[in-house]
C-alpha cells in the first residue's frame, strides 16, 4: 500500500515527481511507480491523537499544579488518608518509577505508538514532581530552600530522559534547569534583582548559551543524538527571549530604577539583538539549519515591532513604518536572489 502522507506532503511529492519527469530525470513508468508508492490520507488521525493527548495532559497538569501549589490541599490530603508525607513521598516515587517502567515496556511492545508512549512518560514526569512536592513537606526537608525541590526532579528527568532516550523527559530536564537557575540565583541574591551584577534576563542569556553549547555535545549517529535538536531548541528559547527582554528592560537592579529610564537609552541592546538575529538568519541559511534560521526571523520581526511601538508609535505614521520595512526586506530579498543566481551559474 505504501507510506501514508497528509495532503500537504502528498502535494509536495506529486510536484517533485512532476518536476523530475519534466527534467527527464525519470520516465513516465518510474513516475507512475513513485506516485503509487504513497497514499494520501484524507484526515490526519496522528495529529488528532497528538492534540487529544496534549489536552488530556494539560488537564492533568492543571489538577496536579493546583494540588502541589496549595499547602492546605496537601495537608488536607494527608489528613484524609491519614498518611505521613514521608510515606506519600515514597509511594509517589514508586508510582513514578512504575509509570516509567510501564512506558518502556509499552514502547517495546508498541514502538509505532510514539504519541501515547510519550504520554505515559509524561505522567511519570508529573508524579515525580508530586513526589518532590510531598518531600518538601517532610520533617527531613523543613530547612531546605525551594530550589532543592526543583533540582531533585530536574536531575531525575535528565538521567531518565537520557537513559530512556525520551525527548519529552529530556525537555522537562532542560526547562527544569532554567527554573532551578532562576530560583537558586534569586535565593543567593536574597530575592534582589541582581545576582553577580546581572538581572534575570541577563542571567538567562548565559543559560541559553550554555544549553546551546550543550547541544553540540550530542553528535550524530551516537546514543544521545536524539537530544541534540531538543537541546538546541530550548537553548535558543532561553537566549532569544532573554535578549528580547533586555531590549525592553535593560540590565537594571529594580523595576523602580528601570521606570526612570528612557527607552532610547537601551538602544545598545536593540542594536545587539538586530545583528544577532541577522547573524542567526545567515548562519541558518548557510548551514541549512531551519531551527536557527526560524528563531532569527521571528525575533528579528519581534525586535523591529517592539522598537516601533517604543519609539515611533506616536510620531511616525504607520504606513511609513511598514513602507520602510517593506523596502528594507525587498533589498535583502533582492540581494539574496542575486547570490542564489550566482550560485546557479557556477553550478
Amino acid at each position: 500500500m505504501g507510506i501514508k502522507v497528509n495532503k500537504r506532503q502528498g502535494q509536495l511529492l506529486s510536484d517533485t515527481i512532476t518536476q523530475w519527469q519534466q527534467q527527464q530525470l525519470i520516465d513516465t513508468q518510474q513516475a507512475q511507480q513513485l506516485r503509487q508508492s504513497y497514499h494520501v490520507i484524507s484526515f490526519d488521525w496522528k495529529l488528532l491523537a497528538v492534540y487529544s493527548f496534549w489536552v488530556a495532559i494539560a488537564c492533568f497538569i492543571l489538577s496536579v499544579i493546583l494540588l502541589v501549589a496549595d499547602d492546605y490541599l496537601i495537608a488536607l490530603v494527608s489528613r484524609l488518608i491519614n498518611t505521613p508525607t514521608s510515606v506519600l513521598t515514597a509511594l509517589s516515587t514508586v508510582l513514578a518509577g512504575l509509570l516509567f517502567y510501564f512506558g518502556v515496556k509499552r514502547r517495546q511492545r508498541y514502538p509505532e505508538k510514539n504519541v501515547s508512549n510519550e504520554a505515559v512518560f509524561f505522567f511519570g514526569i508529573l508524579i515525580t514532581a508530586v513526589a518532590s512536592g510531598f518531600l518538601s513537606h517532610t520533617t527531613l526537608a523543613l530547612h531546605w530552600h525551594e530550589s532543592i525541590f526543583i533540582l531533585i526532579p530536574t536531575m531525575a528527568y535528565a538521567i531518565i530522559g537520557l537513559q530512556l532516550r525520551s525527548v519529552l523527559v529530556w525537555l522537562f530536564a532542560l526547562f527544569g534547569i532554567g527554573l532551578w537557575v532562576l530560583t537558586e540565583t534569586s535565593y543567593l541574591a536574597h530575592d534582589h534583582y541582581f545576582f553577580w551584577g546581572m538581572n534575570i534576563p541577563l542571567r538567562f542569556i548565559f543559560v541559553g548559551m550554555l544549553i546551546v553549547a550543550l547541544s553540540t555535545v550530542f553528535k550524530p549517529h551516537t546514543r544521545f543524538c536524539f537530544a541534540k535538536e531538543a537541546t538546541l531548541f530550548v537553548g535558543l528559547i532561553y537566549f532569544f527571549n532573554a535578549l528580547w527582554m533586555l531590549t525592553i528592560f535593560g540590565n537594571y537592579h529594580s523595576l523602580q530604577a528601570w521606570s526612570h529610564v528612557k527607552q532610547i537609552e537601551l538602544w545598545g541592546w536593540s542594536v545587539a539583538m538586530f545583528f544577532i538575529t541577522i547573524g542567526a538568519i545567515f548562519y541558518g541559511i548557510k548551514n541549512n539549519n531551519s531551527l536557527i534560521r526560524a528563531f532569527g526571523i521571528i525575533f528579528l520581526f519581534l525586535c523591529l515591532y517592539s522598537r516601533y511601538f517604543e519609539y515611533f508609535w506616536d510620531t511616525l505614521h504607520k504606513a511609513l513604518f511598514f513602507a520602510i520595512l517593506a523596502l528594507s526586506f525587498w533589498a535583502i530579498g533582492s540581494r539574496a536572489e542575486k547570490i542564489w543566481q550566482l550560485g546557479n551559474k557556477k553550478e
